[in-house]
């Protein structure tokens, strides 16, 4: 994956950019490491484990169903209509085509079967928390309310979204410090995207965290959360922008000018 290694290159290179540093975009992409750091954190996230080929021993302690997906992907690829399994045969068998096909460990977690929702933040050690939205699930055959890749990739009448949530206040903050404390914990900074889910009983709990969310106008989910908040892409994108410049001045006063050669 290119997206924590291109900000280090231009680290490197002196040169501004906007988002986080390499080290939280290397954490986040690893969603076992980041889930990891956030439990520690006493951020709640369902249990997991993780498998690189389908015939570790599994933990006692983790129950079905339990959702299957690659560790390193983004956009929800590798989950489908087949992630969530049900029984010891099941799982086994979706992990070893998951690591077959993509190169790759698998997360297993507990699956979470209560509603679903995303929240964007934006800023620094202070984040704006932005509304939530919720992936509404329409589809009445469904054993399983899943937000496959399919999903992403082809808008469908199978899900829509609510922005903003039709939430209860308690509720509404509870995302958001979920979302705050996630965001500040793995380091994010300028923007990002953290993914919840309620478990049966409604307790909210960190489901992965994107910190270079997509930006096309009328489509993203940051985009259409921001308009349903009152701002225009112009005033989203600054907003992004800000902390960056800031930091881009800092940096320059306290690097010194190149030193002159003497011919």
């Amino acid at each position: 994956m290119l997206k924590n290694r291109i900000p280090a290159i231009l680290e490197l290179l002196g040169v501004p950019y906007t988002g986080s540093d390499p080290a939280t975009l290397s954490i986040t992409l690893d969603k076992a490491l980041s889930k990891t750091i956030l439990t520690q954190a006493g951020i709640p996230n369902a249990k997991f484990t993780i498998m690189r080929s389908g015939k570790e021993r599994l933990p006692k302690s983790l129950s079905y169903p339990v959702i299957v997906k690659p560790v390193a992907e983004g956009s929800s690829k590798g989950v489908g209509a087949l992630s969530v399994c049900e029984s010891e045969e099941q799982l086994r068998d979706v992990v070893g085509q998951l690591v077959s096909k993509y190169k790759q460990p698998a997360l297993v977690e507990e699956f979470l079967s209560g509603r679903e929702f995303t929240v964007g933040l934006l800023g620094g050690t202070r984040p704006k928390v932005l509304p939530p939205m919720e992936i509404v699930f329409n589809n009445p055959t469904s054993q399983w309310s899943v937000y496959t890749f399919e999903h992403k990739l082809n808008y469908n009448d199978e899900i829509r979204y609510e922005v903003p949530a039709n939430v209860e206040p308690r509720l509404a903050r509870e995302l958001e410090r979920v979302a705050r404390a996630a965001f500040i914990t793995l380091g994010c900074r300028d923007v990002a995207r953290i993914d919840l889910r309620l478990n049966r009983n409604g307790k909210v709990f960190f489901i992965e965290c994107n910190p270079l969310p997509g930006l096309t106008p009328g489509w993203s989910d940051l985009c259409l959360i921001s308009e349903k908040a009152g701002m225009d892409y112009r005033t989203l994108i600054g907003e992004i922008m800000a902390p960056a410049i800031q930091r881009m001045r800092e940096m320059k006063k306290t690097t010194p000018p190149p030193t002159k050669l003497v011919s």
